[in-house]
């Protein structure tokens, strides 16, 4: 148990640094989502708000949406879910049935060992969204797709690669420009 109560701590005083860089870096305020997810396990469940407002819509939001059916990637996220959640069920069994863990000690060492896997998905979900700005990228031209980047810029919260890839499933806006458009963009969000 003394092993999980200090990897427990360990991952809130992690959590608490990648909030402070994240404020500093961003100079916004965190807020109670700040505070829930340097909880553990409450983390795991607090949504995080990825866009102040809803962008518009455009051609090569569109597009990008199209090219999610097309390439067929709302089957491959759910098959890779069911194959994490199999593992977890899996994981779960094998801590109370095995090893003789409880229940509690069992859902916290999931969360522990989830965190990577999480991360994981994560860049899995941030490669769908990069192949569907190229599939996007190749019906339209550069000028749409940096004028639907730069809105989707201004309208989501400001978040750094790192953060981002910890809680979202989604890449930044910058990500995003940076990856298909060779450049970075100048943007005022973070200020």
């Amino acid at each position: 148990m003394l092993p999980l109560i200090l990897l427990l701590c360990l991952e809130i005083v992690l959590r608490i640094v990648l909030e402070v860089r994240e404020r500093r870096l961003t100079q916004l305020r965190g807020g109670v989502f700040a505070v829930l997810r340097v909880i553990p396990l409450v983390n795991d469940i607090v949504p995080l708000p990825e866009n102040r407002k809803e962008a518009p819509e455009s051609k090569f939001v569109k597009l990008h949406e199209e090219g999610h059916k097309v390439l067929h990637h709302s089957i491959l996220r759910n098959l890779m879910k069911v194959a994490f959640w199999m593992v977890a069920v899996w994981f779960m069994a094998a801590m109370m049935v095995r090893w003789n863990a409880s229940f509690i000690e069992a859902v916290l060492w999931l969360h522990l060992a989830a965190i990577p896997f999480r991360m994981l998905f994560h860049f899995y979900c941030w490669s769908q969204e990069y192949e569907c700005d190229r599939y996007a990228l190749e019906k339209t031209d550069k000028k749409v797709a940096k004028a639907a980047l730069r809105e989707l810029a201004a309208c989501e919260i400001p978040y750094t690669a790192l953060f981002a890839l910890v809680y979202r499933e989604h890449p930044t806006a910058m990500l995003r420009s940076e990856k298909i458009l060779k450049k970075k963009m100048v943007t005022t969000a973070l200020r």
